[in-house]
């Protein structure tokens, strides 16, 4: 199921207002989860997309991540905004990431299946202001043929052994 040849990575929206106004102990642990498989994603020259909602009202993305060129968008589902499908890499396979759950997220995946891509969800790197949205949220990928993991599933599914300085950084970094 893992192969980093295929895979990419999408971050939806991981942007200073929007995180701001994201329980404290829900965005730290989505920041962790997704700055953990932006690590590996680069490490492992896996190509990588930033999606920015309305940027001007929520802000720029989260500077701990790196964002680099971030697609901004209106749309919520970064599919059916134009020119969002041009900046994916030949891969079929997309891991995502973000904020809102239930809204962006989801809308996003939701638009990959229906143009033919995988789509991981990556549960614990996703936050919504409420826990009952961040499950439904889930919820709705899973039933529309995502795959739905915690980041550490899809970080030792993508090393696929273990051994080596790779290995070892991933496991310092989630500990």
């Amino acid at each position: 199921m893992f192969d980093p040849a295929q895979h990419q990575l999408v971050v939806i929206d991981f942007q200073e207002r929007l995180f701001g106004a994201m329980p404290e102990a829900q965005r730290a642990r989505a920041l962790k989860a997704t700055d953990n498989l932006l690590y590996l994603a680069r490490a492992l020259e896996m190509p990588v997309v930033f999606t920015e909602q309305y940027p001007q009202g929520l802000g720029p993305s989260v500077p701990a991540l790196g964002a680099v060129d971030p697609f901004v968008k209106t749309a919520f589902a970064a599919t059916d905004e134009e020119g969002f499908f041009p900046r994916l890499a030949d891969r079929r396979v997309v891991i995502l990431t973000g904020m809102e759950t239930h809204i962006c997220v989801a809308h996003s995946a939701v638009g990959l299946l229906a143009a033919g891509y995988q789509v991981i969800v990556a549960a614990d790197a996703c936050v919504s202001r409420h826990d009952a949205d961040w499950h439904h949220g889930l919820a709705w990928t899973k039933e529309a043929g995502a795959t739905v993991l915690p980041s550490e599933s899809i970080l030792f599914g993508l090393l696929g052994r273990a051994g080596g300085p790779l290995f070892k950084e991933v496991s310092r970094r989630i500990r």
